[in-house]
């Protein structure tokens, strides 16, 4: 099984209340690339209760960079899910110019 090795740099932007992660992907001979994650709350909803209404967000996350070695692709991204599961994170949305170059 290949193993490879991950290191997360946070950074926080009070203007928009979201978390930026870089995640830095490398084994033990070479880098094998790198990623960058913007976090921040969505809304998904409304909650109506006793004439009050709040809205209902989740944490949701937005692969905005990803340039990682194409064999280890799928395993970085596995990792960085696994991160972003950690944080209470549970959807992650991939841009399409992103995913394009996935795809190649």
């Amino acid at each position: 099984m290949i193993d490879i090795n991950m290191r997360v740099r946070p950074s926080f932007y009070d203007e928009e209340c979201a978390i930026v992660f870089s995640f830095y992907f490398h084994d033990k001979l070479k880098k094998l690339g790198e990623a960058i994650i913007y976090t921040c709350e969505a809304p998904v909803g409304r909650l109506v209760k006793n004439e009050s209404v709040s809205r209902i967000s989740e944490k949701v996350a937005y692969i905005k960079e990803f340039t990682i070695v194409k064999e280890y692709e799928a395993l970085s991204l596995e990792k960085i899910k696994q991160f972003l599961k950690m944080c209470g994170i549970k959807t992650c949305f991939l841009q399409q110019e992103e995913r394009t170059k996935l795809a190649n």
